[in-house]
């Protein structure tokens, strides 16, 4: 039947030829295994893994060198199903190409190349090698553990087509300090999936240049909010004054998270001039931003922000009363006979009406406070117990 074989391999039709191929598999005579040499030689990609995938059944050692042959094809999906059928054949001499084929610039190559050494019972020789082999087995925290020697592969894996793929290979980025990682960094921030550019701008904070500082005020602007926390949160380390323009934008952020961050750092800087920008925050819709809004003010210690803390001390919030009461304590300790206190009081007065009954008795406490009379009872909100 080898004539016949013969014929079929010299169709017209790549479909054709797989078919003949598929049927050579379970020959054993030389001259099918002479055709399926030729046929991985075929113009067709097609045709070439199906004779990659038909040497696989062949222990012998011309199918083992055709096999390491078609590593180095120019097509990604052959030289992957030839990493796949080296496996099988379980010949120890293919450990040396497969190793080499760690390095393909085709992830799924690389995945293939490591799942057929593992067949093999492959050891690394080096720390580079076995951080080649984790990150081709999507283990790339394992690899981040060889430091420097992992920086290729982990590199490399920042172009997978898969993007969890890309994401894991970000994260394990943060763990392995080599500027050689930044410029792949910077280009990952760029990528189309938000959770990568949130990866890699998160091991992109444990450098310092001026271009990691310009790309990551450029992505304060990001469209995704998740994004822009994280250059939030990893500009809002360094504590560098300069930094208090690109932030002061965020306050108004659609996402409470970053607001917070914004809040939070022009609070640690201090500056008496940022006390009126944030006096908004104390009426955030998100209890922690005003929380953080009254004790940055505190921090500041501007008396511009006597006014607003008073009225804020009756917030339906008790950590926000809490930390407004003790920014006024730090801006003055006299602060209920103050001007800007009496002025809040007055509006105290005028919103009595129609508040729930908890909420007049917090405004009924602090206007005990400015007028100088004994502590009241407590102010706080009545518990569930209470209600019911």
């Amino acid at each position: 039947m080898a004539w016949w074989h013969t014929l079929q391999l010299k169709a017209k039709s790549p479909a054709a030829r797989c078919k003949a191929i598929q049927r050579l598999r379970f020959d054993r005579d030389d001259r099918a295994l002479e055709l399926l040499a030729e046929s991985i030689q075929d113009e067709e990609p097609l045709v070439r893994c199906a004779a990659a995938t038909a040497l696989r059944h062949i222990q012998e050692d011309r199918a083992l060198e055709c096999l390491i042959s078609a590593l180095a094809d120019h097509n990604g999906d052959v030289r992957e199903t030839a990493a796949e059928s080296l496996g099988h054949l379980k010949d120890d001499r293919a450990c040396g190409p497969l190793t080499r084929a760690l390095r393909d610039s085709k992830d799924s190559v690389r995945a293939s190349a490591a799942a057929a050494l593992k067949n093999l019972g492959w050891k690394a020789s080096s720390d580079e090698e076995q951080a080649l082999f984790d990150v081709a087995q999507g283990n790339p925290r394992a690899a981040a553990f060889a430091g420097q020697a992992a920086v290729q592969a982990l590199v490399t894996e920042l172009k997978n087509d898969t993007s969890f793929r890309r994401r894991a290979a970000a994260e394990a980025l943060e763990e392995v300090k080599d500027d050689a990682t930044i410029l792949p960094l910077l280009t990952a921030v760029q990528d189309a999936d938000p959770s990568v550019r949130v990866s890699a701008i998160h091991a992109l904070a444990n450098h310092g240049s001026e271009l990691i500082t310009a790309t990551l005020l450029k992505i304060l602007r990001d469209s995704d909010s998740f994004v822009r926390l994280a250059a939030a949160q990893a500009l809002a380390k360094r504590l560098d004054p300069a930094f208090a323009t690109a932030f002061i934008p965020l306050l108004g952020d659609e996402n409470f998270e970053v607001r917070l961050i914004a809040v939070q750092f022009l609070g640690r800087i201090c500056d008496p001039a940022l006390a009126e920008t944030l006096l908004s925050m104390l009426y955030d819709t998100d209890g922690d931003v005003r929380h953080a809004a009254a004790q940055a003010l505190g921090a500041i210690g501007n008396v511009s922000a006597i006014e607003s803390l008073v009225l804020a001390m009756t917030d339906e919030e008790t950590p926000v009363r809490h930390a407004a009461e003790a920014a006024l304590e730090r801006i003055d300790p006299n602060w209920p006979q103050s001007e800007a206190a009496q002025r809040a009081g007055s509006q105290l007065q005028d919103s009595l009406s129609g508040r729930p009954a908890w909420i007049r008795a917090v405004i009924t406490q602090v206007m005990s406070r400015l007028q100088g009379l004994p502590p009241l009872e407590s102010s706080e909100p009545p518990t569930l117990e209470l209600l019911g």
